[in-house]
């Protein structure tokens, strides 16, 4: 009887041992979902479908318009933001973008290899952009579980007619109760020149500061993740004054952290203009996540520009720049005139 009463002690200490364990790798499974996942910011130039939206500037992205813009090529730009997403080692769990005409595109893109065993989510809202272009993000919906999501309004009060893109805010809990704010930015471009344009840009760092004093007044440690191409460089009025978006080392407290701030001082870049690199696209975040003191950190306390060779293309005279989908009204067929920005978490 003893020896049956022995058997069955070592028999159930075992089983509790496989139990906790497992709870343990649950647990841990759980906590490190994200870990070694990539944030990933990309202007797509123009992803279009081939359809004109009535109330849309986009009859040139239709198969008689100007851009010849067919089925054909449609897939194959699709094929491309894939492909270069697909560069990235590091599988991404929110992806951050500007330039979509609207949610079927981003529907489209989601069907892609590059997404092919993850289940995406897609958080679109139409802006007021005259070209019809808007910001979007991408999120894996296994890792990411949205709380709340909207558009805020970049109006600029001399002339409603020239509000300018919506800055797309998402609110959402990464697996393992980690809350995180992200922001996807499409700030007004240079195209009339850089001072007749700032005002515009200063617009929206105002209003998405104010949105980010919301968020920390409430919770100073918020994790907060600014995605964008900002039509601005680190180191311009919109984003180092007014955003507080700063390098690492002159950071205050409740300033963010602008993880593109060293790339721009080493003349590197994410698009081109005129032959001259310009750091446009940046990922910037809270101080939290840039030490990790909030549940949520990042890999090497750095962004990362992604320039493989395949998304770059070489000029007659020995430069490069991003291969693009157009030079001017000249398909090329390439990926984008930008190149995408990440970071990796843990």
């Amino acid at each position: 009887m003893r020896k049956y009463l022995f058997i069955l002690s070592i028999c159930f200490i075992a089983i509790s041992c496989t139990d906790l364990n497992n709870e343990i790798n649950s647990n841990n499974f759980q906590m490190n979902e994200f870990t070694g996942r990539s944030v990933v910011f990309y202007n797509v130039e123009n992803l279009f479908d081939t359809k004109h939206d009535p109330g849309k500037d986009d009859e040139q992205f239709t198969p008689f318009g100007e851009y010849e813009w067919d089925d054909e090529r449609y897939q194959k730009k699709l094929g491309r933001i894939s492909d270069a997403l697909s560069f990235i080692q590091e599988k991404p769990v929110l992806v951050g973008l500007a330039e979509i005409e609207n949610y079927n595109v981003l529907n489209d893109l989601v069907k892609q290899d590059i997404f092919k065993n993850q289940s995406m989510g897609i958080i679109h809202f139409e802006s007021p952009d005259r070209r019809g272009i808007d910001c979007a993000l991408l999120y894996d919906k296994k890792v990411f579980k949205v709380i709340d999501s909207e558009n805020i309004p970049i109006t600029l009060d001399y002339n409603p007619a020239f509000n300018t893109r919506d800055i797309l805010y998402v609110k959402g809990e990464m697996m393992g109760g980690v809350i995180t704010h992200v922001f996807v930015n499409h700030w007004s471009s240079r195209r009339e020149g850089k001072a007749e344009t700032s005002h515009k840009r200063e617009r929206a760092a105002t209003i998405l500061r104010a949105k980010i004093d919301e968020i920390t007044a409430v919770d100073p440690k918020a994790n907060i993740l600014v995605l964008g191409d900002f039509n601005d460089h680190p180191d311009d009025r919109s984003l180092e004054k007014i955003l507080k978006a700063k390098e690492s080392g002159y950071a205050n407290d409740g300033d963010l952290i602008n993880l593109f701030y060293d790339d721009n001082e080493n003349d590197l870049g994410t698009s081109v203009y005129m032959n001259d690199w310009a750091v446009l696209d940046q990922i910037i975040v809270s101080q939290s996540i840039y030490d990790g003191s909030n549940k949520i950190g990042i890999e090497k306390r750095n962004g990362f520009i992604l320039d493989n060779e395949e998304l770059l293309f070489t000029q007659r005279d020995g430069n490069k720049k991003p291969n693009s989908t157009y030079g001017g009204r000249r398909y090329y067929g390439g990926y984008s005139d930008h190149l995408p920005v990440y970071i990796i978490l843990k």
